[in-house]
């Protein structure tokens, strides 16, 4: 049946396969009929200030208009609802009475309350119609001076790696799909939305330590899709010399 989905589109629908965008401010609904997207990621203006029912009223229309008169395919509909400083959905007091906890909040507060607050977080955004988050962080960062240290467990590569197979776990158990980033792993980096950042770790650093996160998660993942598609996957932010 999906070879013959595949089949079935034109070279612009598959192209368009491919894009996962932010939401524009105009024209949503049309846009992905015209340009036959891959999926929707939402930001914290397109949450700001709005109910539970406008959320799924809104994600609604874009699937409809998706599988009925576009490729027929769902869209993918994504967040960033790390916890702690990144959270899109629940800084929103009509969709949470107050914000999901950091990663190293709830790390320290122990398996049961990661479990817990995953859950509920996971249930929360399906209940909206999101299928996606762009979570969990899977970067390895110990010192409280790096800019990514507030948004990482704060621990080691051993830890970081068990935290992000445990939420990325309880997150397809829910139906929701997961992110792992920053990769290849943001270490002590400065803030890249304002700059370009040259990491002169080695080879060996990320080998040992940064790359096991993300290892971790992807084991997780490919025990849902055991078809070894994952395997044939490319990260987006590195350039063709580094693939």
């Amino acid at each position: 049946a999906l070879q013959a989905l595949l089949e079935g589109m034109t070279l612009e629908e598959k192209v368009g396969q491919l894009f996962f965008v932010r939401v524009p401010a105009e024209n949503a609904l049309e846009d992905v009929t015209t340009y036959h997207l891959g999926g929707y990621l939402l930001f914290g203006r397109d949450t700001r200030d709005k109910t539970a029912n406008d959320l799924i009223q809104a994600i609604a229309s874009w699937q409809s208009q998706a599988v009925d008169y576009s490729t027929g395919v769902p869209l993918l509909i994504g967040v960033d609802e790390e916890g702690g400083s990144v959270v899109r959905v629940s800084s929103n007091p009509h969709l949470r009475s107050k914000k999901f906890s950091s990663p190293g909040k709830l790390w320290k507060e122990g398996l049961d309350a990661l479990l817990r607050e995953t859950r509920e977080k996971s249930i929360l955004l399906k209940s909206l119609g999101f299928n996606v988050n762009l979570a969990p962080v899977a970067d390895v960062s110990t010192n409280s001076g790096d800019f990514i240290y507030d948004r990482t467990t704060g621990m080691d590569a051993e830890e970081t790696a068990d935290y992000t197979a445990r939420v990325t776990e309880a997150q397809s158990f829910y139906g929701l799909g997961s992110v792992l980033k920053h990769f290849p792993g943001y270490g002590n980096n400065k803030d890249t939305h304002t700059g370009v950042a040259v990491d002169e770790r080695s080879m060996e650093t990320f080998l040992e330590q940064d790359f096991l996160p993300f290892q971790a998660g992807i084991a997780v993942e490919e025990t849902v899709w055991p078809s070894g598609e994952l395997r044939r996957l490319r990260p987006a932010v590195l350039s063709w010399a580094d693939r």
